[in-house]
């Protein structure tokens, strides 16, 4: 009898089966990985260590396509995989509630896709408890700070109510500690999960730690091979965006495997395509056009019907073509991320951007911060004289100056911002005031700091707000400390 009941009990263990089909998932794999779960399934059937992975394969999937159907029908396999761990799961083994708490984590960031914010916060709030438990019955179970540090670094700049009701608790400090002891161990010791904890350690000192060029070093430093995965060609070429490298954009993106065994990832040919236009080449319309037409999902659509309309504007100057895509703005896609949001905004004003200010903006996105300088200054005599794009010109400026490093026209331009914008619905006002805290910050002019993220807090945009807003959140955190 007592045998009986070990052969059902149900264990953890990283067999090289399971290792094999984590990273064949991880590398967007996904059928592979799948074959690989079935034989671990069948040879193996109380190993519950697959229902892990197969959970990764449930969210790649769903968080990729953005296909409803496809969620609803694979949310599913959420319960089943909760039920079944809850009743033959080793609960004396860390590997219990951490895999219980990764499962809803990752559906947790999935529901964010299709709007169910709520039960998204839920679902975080029981792995938040899970792993808590976790990390105090296994105090060295290395894992449970992979997950922590990015819940425990979220806490300060999400929405008060959400913390009152579910009664989270961390800092950026405490998350920063967590995933740089992650970090450290990764280096002497195997670890199942280095890429996704490479991926949430630049993502914390990007973001949340304002150092984005410590970030971008540590990502590139060898930690992901953009050649064997379309993930970290996704991780790699945002972050690399997020830093004005465009040219690091694509030459990562061009690395990207795209062979049938890899999952489709129609993301990644939106993203070549905006690098390819920061760089005003001919050929990114053909990229951004692939995205639309073959991404099914809910995200990035409006705003590639803008990029398309913006290389109509200053590739052709067809201001015909620019409008017929602006009306695909308004019909196609969801307006829920913040370049959508700004995308719609601009579709709905009807308003024509400057075609200068328009091509100073693309080269500043691309990093190409010389000749966007040059191009402002040598068309001053234009755009100065114009009400219509006086505020437009001072902020498009001061991005400049400021990644040119020249804070002090920075700050005098970002000013004239803030005072022509701030009764303005645009975000150019509000990223303005953050900016001028960050620059403060950095000069350890603490005061003036707070006092311009909170001016960014007090501006209310139309398109960006929450992004604006976390991070100036994130700065008045970091004066804190």
């Amino acid at each position: 009898m007592t045998s009986q009941l070990c052969i059902a009990q149900g264990y953890f263990k990283l067999t090289p089966e399971i290792k094999s089909a984590y990273k064949s998932a991880i590398a967007l794999r996904l059928n592979e990985a799948s074959d690989i779960l079935k034989n671990v399934e069948k040879n193996e059937p109380n190993n519950l260590m697959r229902l892990h992975i197969e959970n990764y394969v449930d969210f790649f999937t769903v968080f990729i396509n953005e296909d409803k159907k496809e969620f609803d029908r694979l949310e599913k396999n959420r319960k089943k995989r909760i039920k079944l761990i809850e009743k033959k799961g080793d609960r004396k083994s860390p590997y219990y509630r951490f895999i219980l708490a990764e499962i809803d984590l990752q559906w947790a960031v999935a529901r964010s896709k299709f709007e169910q914010f709520f039960k998204a916060s839920s679902e975080a709030f029981n792995a938040y408890k899970l792993l808590e438990q976790n990390q105090k019955r296994f105090p060295d179970f290395i894992e449970n700070k992979k997950s922590l540090s990015a819940i425990h670094t979220l806490v300060e700049t999400i929405p008060g109510i959400f913390k009152f009701l579910f009664g989270i608790q961390g800092s950026i400090k405490q998350g920063t500690q967590e995933i740089e002891e992650v970090i450290e161990y990764m280096e002497s010791n195997e670890f199942l999960y280095k890429e996704e904890a490479a991926a949430i350690y630049a993502y914390i000192m990007h973001y949340q730690n304002n150092k984005k060029e410590e970030a971008w070093r540590y990502i590139n430093s060898g930690v992901m091979d953009p050649s064997t995965s379309p993930l970290s060609s996704f991780v790699m070429a945002s972050m690399a965006l997020k830093n004005g490298k465009n040219e690091e954009v694509l030459s990562v993106l061009k690395k990207r495997p795209r062979g049938p065994e890899y999952h489709k990832f129609h993301y990644l040919e939106f993203l070549e395509g905006r690098a390819g236009l920061y760089k005003l080449d001919p050929n990114s319309k053909n990229l951004i056009e692939s995205f639309t037409q073959n991404f099914n999902g809910r995200h990035f659509v409006k705003e590639a019907y803008q990029k398309l309309a913006w290389y109509e504007l200053i590739m052709n100057e067809d201001i015909a073509a620019y409008k017929n895509y602006m009306k695909q703005v308004q019909n196609k896609g969801r307006s829920l991320v913040d370049e959508d949001k700004q995308a719609l905004k601009e579709a709905e004003e009807k308003v024509i951007p400057h075609p200068i200010l328009l091509r100073a903006r693309i080269l500043y996105d691309g990093g190409y911060y010389q000749k966007a300088f040059n191009l402002l200054v040598k068309k001053s005599y234009v755009l100065e004289s114009s009400k219509d794009s006086e505020l437009e010109y001072n902020y498009r400026l001061a991005r400049v100056t400021h990644a040119l490093k020249n804070y002090f026209d920075a700050l005098e331009h970002y000013s004239v911002a803030i005072e022509k914008g701030k009764k303005d619905k645009s975000y150019m006002a509000c990223n303005a005031a953050l900016q001028m805290g960050l620059i403060y910050e950095s000069q350890g002019r603490d005061s003036e700091a707070k006092k311009y993220f909170n001016t960014c807090l007090e501006i209310s945009p139309r398109e960006y707000k929450n992004s604006l807003h976390q991070k100036a959140k994130s700065g008045l955190s970091r004066l804190k400390k």
